[in-house]
Order: C-alpha cells, then structure tokens, then sequence
C-alpha cells in the first residue's frame, strides 16, 4: 500500500506546476497523515486489553492491602489495652481479693509501710479496669495505725478507693494486723481470684482458692517453690500463676 501511494504521489507532483503544487503537496502530506493514523489506531487497538469489572484495579487492590493492615493493627492495639487485658483474665471471674503490698503499692512489708505507701502508677490502671468488672476486695497487712492512714490515703490519692465508677468503694480497702488475719478474711470472702506478693499468704490459700496469682520477681517464685503447702504441691500446682508484676499476671507483658 505504502509503494502504490508513492507512485501516486510522485504523479501528482509530476504533473503539478504553481500554485497546484503547493495544493498538492498539502494533499499528500494530509493522506500519509491519515494511513499513519489509521495504522497506529489499529496498532494500539490490538494492544488494548478489555477490563474486566470482577478484577479490582491495582490502585483498588493497594488501598484495600492498606485498609486490612489498617484494621489489624488497630486490633491488636485494642487487644493489648488493660481494659481488653483485664477483660480476658477476669472471664468467669466475678470476685477478686488483692493484696496490695508489693502488687499495688511498692513497699512489701508491714514495717516499710509505717514510713511510706508508693502506688504504682502501671498496676492502679489494671486496678481500677478489675474494680470496674469484677468485686474487687484490697487488703493490707500493716503494724498500726500510721499504716493504716498512710497506705488509705495513697489509694484515696491515686484514685483507686472512692465512692466513683471505676474505684474500689472505702468499705472493700480492708487491713489487718497479720498474715493470718489476711488468710482468715479472703477465706470467708471465697474469691474465685487473689493476688498476693507474700508466698506464704499463696501457700496457706491454695486448699481453698480457685485462681492464685503470686506477684514477685523470678527470686521470689524460686524461693516459693521451697514453701510447704497444706496440698503437698508447694507452690508449684496448677493453681498457682508466678508473675513479676501485675501487668503481667493480667497478660498485658510475658
């Protein structure tokens, strides 16, 4: 086709003279012009795939790859909050009785709390998330009375005893003058959940407790495997959860 419409052209301008000429050679340059065109379409007329509506596009694929890795990661944020944490360690659990010396606050013993009571501020959120789902009892040993009014306006402070939403109520912050006394109450309050950081306490509640939570570091689950225990276990059976803090009894660390 291509040598045909040289010919012609070639005759054309053969036989033009003057102004025909400059028509001519217009004429010829609008034809060749129009094949290329038409050759080109044709060209790219093969190359064009239909689309087919049941496939996303790309840019459609990549937003919704976005969008699903948007969720799961909003997900696992959600799960990992304490209210989630709490939620998933309390199920089934409708009383908990906590001791808060070396739980919630960081003094562990009766003599430490004559001078000071620390909250800290990691375990009161996971405290008040459990005062908000279950019944939640706080006792404390303490020596007299100036551990007593310390270790009570800590809570009241940190917000973690009062009269809201949320909060223990005054009359569930319960003390007592020893380890003993501490066994007695959480016996007649029948948990199905206590958190403790005195092995012994652990040791003297397994017979008679479902769930036993014994918070400490690892020196201290290693020297509670030494305490007898009224089962004959120690405090090694399958009652009994080691955790280094709170948060981790709750599944909030490893």
């Amino acid at each position: 086709m291509w040598r045909a419409l040289a010919v012609l052209l070639a005759s054309l301008f053969r036989d033009a003279s003057g102004p025909s000429l400059a028509f001519t050679g217009v004429l010829g340059l609008a034809v060749v012009y129009a094949l290329w065109q038409l050759r080109g379409g044709a060209g790219r007329k093969r190359d064009e795939q239909p689309l087919d509506p049941s496939q996303p596009s790309t840019s459609a694929a990549a937003a919704a790859a976005h969008g699903g890795a948007a969720a799961a990661a909003a997900h696992g944020a959600s799960a990992a909050t304490p209210a989630a944490a709490v939620a998933r360690r309390l199920a089934g659990v409708r009383r908990v009785t906590l001791s808060v010396p070396g739980v919630l606050l960081e003094e562990k013993g009766a003599e430490e709390l004559d001078e000071s009571a620390s909250v800290r501020q990691d375990a009161a959120e996971l405290v008040r998330q459990i005062a908000g789902r279950a019944d939640c009892y706080l006792m404390c040993h303490v020596s007299d009375d100036i551990g007593e009014a310390l270790v009570r306006g800590a809570l009241e402070h940190a917000g973690i005893v009062g009269g809201s939403p949320g909060q223990v109520p005054p009359h569930r912050l319960l003390f007592c003058g020893t380890l003993l006394g501490k066994v007695s109450i959480v016996r007649q309050l029948e948990p199905e959940l206590h958190i403790d950081g005195h092995p012994q306490t652990v040791s003297d509640l397994q017979r008679f407790v479902k769930q036993l939570v014994l918070v400490g570091p690892p020196q201290l689950a290693q020297q509670a495997a030494a305490v007898p225990s009224g089962s004959g276990a120690g405090l090694a059976g399958p009652n009994v959860q080691h955790a280094p803090s709170l948060a981790a009894a709750m599944g909030l660390l490893s």
